[in-house]
């Protein structure tokens, strides 16, 4: 059987991969078998429960590696060879987070001077020329792949697998698994031979700031957004039963930034709360606090919150903020109904802005904080990120600047949901661009040709 290496240390990675139609597409393939890479046992029980083995589905422990002093000098590099307005931004709050300007001038001086084509070039030759890692090895001999899938790029596991990928002459492939990537990380260390990309924008941002040839790029839309239009909706009344909201209730979705990032989650649901008990909003709407699924969320003392119900989705592997989590299919379920029976979404900047704007529903970012604005704790410096930036200018968003502007867009979409639904759908034109619902066969189809395509090769190669 042809063997697919795919590495899913990350949540996102199931999310967009094993929870979409990627998987199944691929399970398809003729004479295919897909060897899924986990970082412990723990994952592999848990995602073995969802996933059973079969003979063409099977798993590995892959534990983090440990960097050699080359490999960590690369990892420490590779930060400083992408200059794009996030990474600035980043090193800014970083600076008003520890006032050392030394650290900052010459953080700033060296991206300036490191950060061009050819030495992403210089750097990317003598990285892949590193030697194998045992573990890395081990892998090949024991399962001798077709071709690699890596799906999280960025991080140096996924390195090491695609330098000995590249050394062994094994294809790779790599995916982008969010839009926020390509411009907030750091430069992809060792370029995969072919790449998917959700659209157009990132396609742009993969040639321009890491180089990679453009006709090695394939669009296939996003397959994370493909629910929206391959699922159905839980009837109102079951979903308002399940959730805990009255059955006459209208109700609007609020969505925490998270304690990562964030000290104002709770100031701002106190707020939304004393607009309802100042009865400044309808009798009968509620809140409706979707927590991160990646993330916690600080909470004061919630008892009197009468309108408010509380969802915190997925599971959690780990205490802290990061890759460590899942969303099941009933996790996703409840996204898309929540979005769908809402009357609007409240967020900070947030991927949900883009969820809602396909289920065209009214999106207000919340454009104040009760942090100073130079605090790295504030949500306001995601709004000079260089991927949501491409959102805000479509007219789609409303950014409430402070409480009462708050106050009045969310009465104001209660009144006049249709507001805004040409920008709403630019959005969702430029992020999701190929919004049929189909963006996980068409990721499991390109991969497929590409190991139809070997296979050819190398059958006239003989």
């Amino acid at each position: 059987m042809k063997t697919i290496i795919i590495p899913v240390f990350q949540g996102v990675v199931a999310l967009n991969i094993l929870r979409t139609d990627v998987l199944k597409g691929l399970r398809q393939g003729k004479n295919v078998r897909i060897v899924l890479l986990m970082p412990n046992q723990l994952r592999i029980d848990y995602y073995r429960s969802f996933f059973p083995e079969s003979d063409d589905l099977k798993y590995a422990t892959f534990p983090a590696l440990r960097e050699r002093l080359a490999g960590t000098f690369f990892s420490y590099l590779k930060v400083y060879l992408l200059r794009t307005e996030t990474m600035d931004l980043k090193r800014r709050y970083s600076y008003y987070e520890s006032r050392n300007a030394f650290r900052y001038v010459v953080s700033l001086l060296v991206n300036r001077i490191l950060a061009r084509p050819l030495v992403r070039k210089f750097a990317r030759y003598f990285d892949a020329r590193l030697g194998i890692d045992d573990a890395v090895k081990q892998l090949f001999d024991e399962f001798n792949p077709a071709v690699v899938f890596s799906v999280h790029l960025f991080g140096d596991d996924e390195a090491a697998i695609l330098r000995a990928a590249k050394r062994l002459g094994v294809p790779s492939i790599g995916f982008i698994n969010s839009w926020d990537k390509l411009t907030s990380r750091s430069i992809i260390r060792i370029l995969p031979d072919y790449l998917i990309v959700p659209n157009k924008i990132v396609k742009t941002e993969a040639v321009c700031f890491h180089d990679i040839p453009p006709e090695k790029i394939f669009i296939s839309g996003a397959p994370q957004f493909d629910i929206y239009r391959k699922l159905k909706p839980t009837s109102r009344e079951d979903f308002l039963k399940q959730a805990g909201l009255p059955i006459t209730a209208r109700f609007f979705v609020f969505c925490p930034m998270g304690k990562t990032f964030s000290d104002s989650d709770w100031q701002f649901m106190l707020l939304i709360d004393s607009f309802l008990k100042r009865k400044l909003l309808p009798d009968d709407l509620f809140v409706l606090v979707r927590f991160p699924p990646n993330d916690r969320v600080r909470l004061g003392d919630s008892s009197k919150m009468d309108r408010f119900v509380f969802m915190i989705p997925g599971v959690r592997f780990s205490k802290t903020r990061g890759v460590d989590w899942d969303m099941n299919e009933a996790d996703i379920q409840s996204l898309f109904d929540s979005i769908y029976w809402s009357e609007l979404v409240v967020c900070p900047p947030s991927t949900i802005s883009i969820d809602a704007s396909i289920l065209d529903k009214p999106v207000i970012n919340l454009g104040f904080d009760f942090v100073p604005e130079k605090s790295y704790r504030s949500i306001l410096r995601f709004y000079g990120a260089t991927h949501y930036r491409n959102i805000m200018g479509f007219g789609g968003i409303s950014l409430a600047k402070d409480a009462r502007d708050l106050l009045r867009l969310i009465n104001h979409y209660l009144m006049n949901p249709q507001d805004n639904a040409e920008g709403r759908s630019k959005i969702v034109e430029s992020q999701v661009e190929r919004s049929d619902g189909k963006a996980g066969e068409r990721i499991a189809d390109y991969i497929l040709d590409i190991l139809a395509e070997k296979d050819y090769k190398m059958g006239h190669d003989k």
